[in-house]
């Protein structure tokens, strides 16, 4: 089976789609994820953003996933904290970036899914507080480019 950065370079481009908290019924937001392959196929560069129904930027994110010496690492920069995030790919859980304690500004996971070449799952889990690490946002996405 493919890596996950073969699998995101083997369809850049445009992707759009739904942004949906998993206990929010209400109207979804909607999820752009740019991918675009990085110099000599290391890895992809992902540019997602979330708009509001309200036409608000819900969130905007960075993100780089790549293979490196470690393993593949996901780097990610985003507008819920003033600090950049380094994640190591959990071992034999593809797509799953759990951040290590203290290594994040608050608990944070990421899995980034592709279930078939142009379609993209991006979720995060997160605690605020002293709420625990729980799937909070996900983006379903299809490419459109």
């Amino acid at each position: 089976m493919a890596d996950l950065v073969q699998q995101l370079l083997a369809r850049p481009g445009r992707y759009v789609g739904a942004a949906q908290r998993p206990a929010d019924e209400g109207e979804p937001d909607v999820a752009r994820i740019e991918v675009s392959p990085l110099p000599g196929g290391s890895g992809a560069m992902l540019s997602y953003e979330v708009l509001s129904a309200r036409g608000d930027v819900a969130h905007h994110e960075h993100a780089v996933v790549a293979r490196s010496s470690a393993g593949i690492v996901l780097v990610t920069s985003h507008t819920h904290a003033d600090i950049t995030t380094v994640v190591t790919e959990a071992a034999g859980e593809p797509g799953w970036f759990p951040a290590a304690d203290g290594t994040a500004p608050f608990p944070m996971a990421i899995r980034i899914e592709v279930p078939e070449p142009g379609h993209l799952v991006y979720s995060w889990s997160y605690g605020w507080g002293d709420q625990p690490l729980a799937v909070r946002d996900v983006a379903d996405v299809r490419v459109v480019d």
